[in-house]
């Protein structure tokens, strides 16, 4: 693969590019395994919106939680909803730490992810390359979510530099094809071997 332009900077997805994710440890932390599936759980936090409202920073964990325990209809202690909720987030991937120093050595790095205020903050404990960053952009600040190409367009103004010339890896197809629709260089992430030989051609 070869890229048009020389890269000024880099931006990382954070969840299955950075951290693992682990969706299917939420139900049994909380005990609800047996009453719902995953798919299930996903398919009501889709339809009501919830998640939505919350990566989008429209609503705080309080209320998440609130309307969580009404959405699954039970009654479930803070502590333990929170400590099953970032029982999602897993250990940064193997290599990553190493790719990213290896970027920030030539360019300044960023992290743009959809994400919540505590699953970032969970993730700034277990993800030691987020330190190595000039600037984190999360959708529950920014407002935004990907793939809405204003939230490209938006970090593209912050960073202050042209799209052509900014590097961007994310795990999903659709952010990934936002993200070229504005001028982004955008390499879908499937695996750090796969991204090393992506950012070797540049």
């Amino acid at each position: 693969m070869s890229m048009s332009s020389p890269i000024q900077a880099y931006i990382f997805d954070l969840g299955n590019v950075i951290v693992d994710i682990h969706i299917d440890r939420f139900l049994p932390a909380l005990g609800l395994d047996g009453k719902w599936s995953i798919e299930e759980a996903l398919e009501k936090y889709e339809h009501s919106g919830l998640s939505r409202e919350f990566e989008l920073g429209n609503i705080s964990f309080d209320e998440f939680y609130r309307r969580s325990c009404e959405l699954f209809e039970v009654e479930i202690e803070r502590d333990k909803f929170l400590a099953a909720w970032n029982a999602i987030i897993g250990d940064e991937k193997t290599e990553m730490h190493g790719i990213i120093k290896s970027c920030a050595e030539k360019a300044p790095v960023y992290l743009l992810s959809n994400t919540n205020d505590t699953h970032y903050r969970d993730a700034l404990a277990k993800a030691p390359s987020l330190q190595l960053m000039k600037e984190h952009y999360l959708s529950y600040k920014l407002n935004l979510l990907k793939p809405d190409p204003r939230i490209y367009t938006e970090i593209i103004d912050r960073i202050g530099i042209t799209a052509e010339h900014l590097f961007f890896t994310d795990d999903r197809e659709d952010n990934i094809a936002s993200a070229k629709h504005v001028g982004l260089q955008a390499v879908q992430f499937k695996d750090t071997g796969r991204l090393k030989k992506a950012l070797k051609s540049l």
